[in-house]
């Protein structure tokens, strides 16, 4: 166990700063700059020192993900969930602590219980909804801006730009799941908001229960958040401490807002802390993606002190044909493995799936290069779904070539026990970890069939029954479901090996290959990215009306510089940019917009350093 004394005097006086900071405060974290340590130390420091039982603190951040990073960063200083200390995602919060315990002593729609709609029941719901106001085609994109438009309305924001027809597909989408009796994830977080700005006493017990309320990726979370927190903090006396980066919000279709951070920072209540050193990436690399992001505005991010290597930016011209970018990325990365780098510390980072993603991973095939394709939609993906090929891939290998401990294996469960009630927050359950070693020491080889597999498992330990009891699983349940049917009696070998469903648990030794918006809040010794040519990086659109391709808007060369420049970011060491000057799809039709601006940016800026 780690001494969180300790953990304090290894971070930099701006971390400091933010750890001792007394009241409400706006932390500007920027790629690399040590945040998740500098939150996990004030959360220690809070409950050591500050924080007076029975009341506690709330963390919430925007993903299952980053709730596993924190839940096992304090595990390491003996910090586990309990009553007084939540941690969990921003949907599990308003569920678990506003909705549900206080919507059905107002509400009619909640008096005999908060019913989640997972994703799947929600996405079939939204879709009927749809089709009585727009087109089939329409439909099946259109989520997203009823999204943002719902999140304008509760938030009181100006609606106007959405089309006619978008207020009657919110309107026809929420009455059928009024009708249903049920509430999808939006939802939880607007019916959080409608209590906390209408209901004093809400506020109250959540204050009492609450004094503190930490926010990670703050910027990601949205209007309706925003609400929540400044309705705490004004009214109910709740302390903020707010992490984020408005440089990295790249989820503006669902509503994200860089605004919303900024705005905290500027409050006079609210003391604004940058962390301006980057320890992630050398030098070149923070002036490389501080280019692309903003030419004419620098952030001044600066390297470690101590480190004296700056980072290597590599530009990889190709003709422009989709074959010859994914040729010159997987030579890139073939230079890479010779060079000593692991696989799985090199990633292939692309904007959309199509007709270059599939060229990179044909090329890589034919090559040689195993590699992980992060969106191949073989298996559901969800987080339960990940943590069961991470216990497969467990099974499947020696000792020595386990890439997870059986105990941070547990630790995972442990929080789904936790959250159905069946154990306490300090991971003393001897029961369920006997059941775990069974099933994760089970004998199994490449013979093994996934289905067969499963089903032995779930006689072991009910996974269903745990996932149904608590409503923040619902999507992991539903994923779960759809699992066992399809691999319902086993199925043939060459249909439903074990070796095949662990595949993705399993990393070590092969290349990532994801999207940028699935590299946020990672990092790799080597990026590579192709497709750097106008019309890709950045996105062009196509004006049915003028018959061509046209650059884009300021608003959406802005999100494109935020995405492209978290791609970036994610580098420690070594980036290659492959890019041409005019771009052939698989169709042959030609774009002649040129190199990617970005690359020209970065070159420029490179060569005035």
């Amino acid at each position: 166990m780690q001494n969180l004394n300790d953990a304090f005097n290894r971070l930099n006086d701006e971390q400091k700063e933010a750890v001792l900071a007394e009241g409400n405060t706006a932390v500007m974290a920027g790629p690399g700059s040590g945040k998740t340590a500098t939150l996990v130390v004030k959360i220690g420091h809070l409950i050591s020192e500050k924080i007076d039982p029975p009341t506690g603190l709330a963390c919430v951040t925007y993903n299952n993900d980053a709730v596993r990073e924190f839940r096992m960063r304090l595990a390491e200083h003996g910090i586990f969930s309990r009553r007084s200390l939540f941690l969990g995602t921003v949907h599990s919060f308003c569920l678990n602590c506003i909705v549900r315990p206080y919507a059905p002593l107002v509400d009619k729609r909640f008096a005999t219980g908060v019913k989640v709609a997972g994703p799947e029941v929600a996405d079939g719901l939204f879709h009927e909804a749809a089709l009585q106001h727009v087109t089939e085609n329409q439909a099946s994109w259109l989520t997203p801006t009823i999204t943002r438009y719902r999140r304008a309305i509760a938030c009181n924001e100006d609606v106007r730009g959405f089309a006619d027809t978008d207020p009657l597909v919110a309107k026809a989408y929420e009455d059928s799941l009024l009708k249903n009796g049920v509430i999808d994830f939006e939802g939880i977080i607007l019916a959080a908001l409608h209590l906390i700005e209408n209901y004093a006493w809400v506020r109250e017990l959540i204050a009492s229960r609450f004094p503190w309320l930490i926010v990670d990726e703050y910027q990601d979370l949205g209007g309706p958040l925003h609400g929540i927190v400044t309705k705490l903090v004004d009214l109910a006396g709740v302390k903020v401490f707010a992490v984020g980066d408005p440089d990295q919000t790249i989820y503006d279709f669902t509503g994200a807002n860089p605004q919303y951070l900024i705005d905290l920072s500027e409050r006079k209540d609210f003391k604004s802390i940058r962390l301006k050193f980057n320890y992630r990436s050398g030098s070149r690399i923070i002036i490389a993606s501080q280019a692309a992001l903003a030419p004419e505005e620098p952030r001044n991010y600066a390297p470690d002190p101590n480190r004296k290597e700056q980072g290597e930016i590599n530009f990889i011209e190709a003709n422009g044909r989709i074959a010859d970018h994914a040729n010159k990325t997987v030579e890139a990365v073939r230079a890479s493995l010779k060079a000593g780098i692991k696989p799985e510390e090199i990633a292939i980072l692309y904007r959309a799936n199509g007709a270059l993603v599939e060229a990179v991973k044909d090329e890589l095939t034919r090559q040689e290069i195993d590699f992980v394709w992060e969106r191949d939609g073989k298996f559901p993906n969800s987080s339960f779904i990940v943590w069961f090929q991470r216990l497969a891939a467990w099974s499947l290998s020696e000792p020595a070539d386990r890439e997870h401990t059986f105990s941070a294996l547990y630790h995972d469960l442990h929080f789904l026990l936790q959250a159905a009630g069946k154990v306490d927050g300090d991971e003393n359950s001897l029961e369920f970890r006997v059941l775990l070693w069974e099933i994760a020491t089970k004998p199994v080889n490449e013979k093994t069939n996934a289905g067969e597999w499963l089903a032995e498992a779930e006689l072991q330990i009910d996974f269903e029954s745990l996932l149904s009891v608590s409503e923040e699983y619902a999507h992991d349940l539903e994923c779960y479901k759809t699992l066992k049917k399809m691999l319902d009696n086993g199925g043939s070998q060459d249909e439903a090996p074990l070796t095949a469903f662990a595949a993705t648990g399993k990393i070590r030794n092969k290349v990532i290959l994801t999207t940028l918006h699935g590299s946020k809040g990672r990092q790799f010794d080597v990026v590579v990215l192709p497709g750097c040519a106008e019309g890709i990086l950045p996105a062009w659109t196509w004006s049915s009306r003028n018959r061509r391709w046209e650059a884009p808007a300021a608003r959406p060369l802005l999100q494109s510089r935020r995405l492209f420049y978290v791609g970036l970011s994610r580098a420690r060491h070594v980036i290659h940019l492959v890019h041409s000057d005019h771009w052939e799809d698989k169709r042959g039709n030609l774009l002649k917009g040129g190199c990617s601006r970005f690359v020209n940016e970065i070159r420029s800026k490179l060569e005035q350093a």
